[in-house]
């Protein structure tokens, strides 16, 4: 996006840009003249997007921070612009932690275990779960990636594997309890200030999935950054018990859920692989 570009969506909010920089592929942050600063968002579904809306006026409506979607001059919240549409949110101050930080001090992945735990919470007290994708991970797995893995795996190796943990994997996902989950919720998506929370970013994926995903979903992500590094991949065991110990103060889990993590962690890795499965450049 060019600041031609940027300066005609910012037209509809009134603001008038000084400078830009590229977040991601649908992120852009925005300087205004009078130095304050938003975020531009394309939404390339209209219906998500209002979903999203909903969830997050229920966050909010629970005092649980997060980014929020500014209202235009015309009380719209995007605007269509070429083939897609935009929005702007409000800037969050803070920074996210970084996955060897997170290893190395005790504090972070308890705040990210009590952050995420609050965040289930209230997700679970939604009553609008019709309205987002209902998924089940046993057959994510078993239905999805383990299929498109069993194609790239010639000798099958995994396969076999995956045959012995099927009946485990059915038995121990279908009796956990499902509700609202972020689905995205890694460390670069929760944002702090002094070790105060700022807010959770990026709802687009929300889904109704088993509770705990959210939990696993941010331990096996910190695992995937640094697993070439022996010497913080070590360290991960601990960071794992000191999410999993701040989350279940917050929001206990039942004995079911604490003798599932594996299973949903070995679930969404899975996941990945079958996803990632057909790109030959990993």
């Amino acid at each position: 996006m060019e600041i031609l570009d940027i300066k005609k969506i910012t037209s509809s909010w009134g603001i008038g840009i000084k400078n830009y920089k590229k977040l991601s592929e649908r992120a852009t942050l925005i300087v205004t003249n009078d130095e304050d600063k938003f975020i531009i968002k394309r939404k390339d579904n209209l219906e998500q997007f209002n979903n999203e809306l909903k969830l997050i006026s229920h966050l909010r409506n629970n005092n649980f921070s997060t980014q929020i979607p500014l209202s235009n001059k015309q009380g719209k919240y995007s605007v269509p612009y070429k083939d897609s549409n935009y929005s702007i949110y409000s800037y969050l101050e803070g920074c996210t932690f970084n996955t060897e930080e997170s290893l190395n001090n005790p504090i972070i992945p308890r705040l990210l275990g009590e952050t995420i735990a609050d965040l289930n919470k209230i997700m679970k007290s939604a009553d609008f779960l019709s309205e987002y994708p209902n998924k089940d991970l046993y057959k994510m797995v078993y239905g999805f990636a383990v299929n498109e893995i069993s194609k790239v795996d010639i000798s099958n190796e995994l396969y076999s594997v995956y045959q012995e943990l099927e009946e485990d994997v059915k038995n121990t996902v279908d009796i956990l309890p499902k509700q609202l989950i972020h689905r995205d919720a890694h460390i670069h998506n929760i944002i702090f200030n002094n070790n105060r929370l700022s807010g959770v970013i990026d709802y687009e994926i929300v889904e109704v999935n088993v509770s705990i995903f959210d939990l696993c979903y941010c331990t096996t992500s910190v695992l995937s950054e640094v697993f070439s590094k022996e010497e913080l991949r070590g360290k991960w065991f601990n960071f794992v018990g000191n999410v999993v110990t701040g989350y279940n103060q917050v929001n206990p889990l039942s004995a079911n859920e604490k003798e599932s993590i594996w299973y949903v962690m070995l679930c969404i890795q899975t996941i990945f692989m079958g996803y990632f499965s057909s790109n030959e450049d990993i």
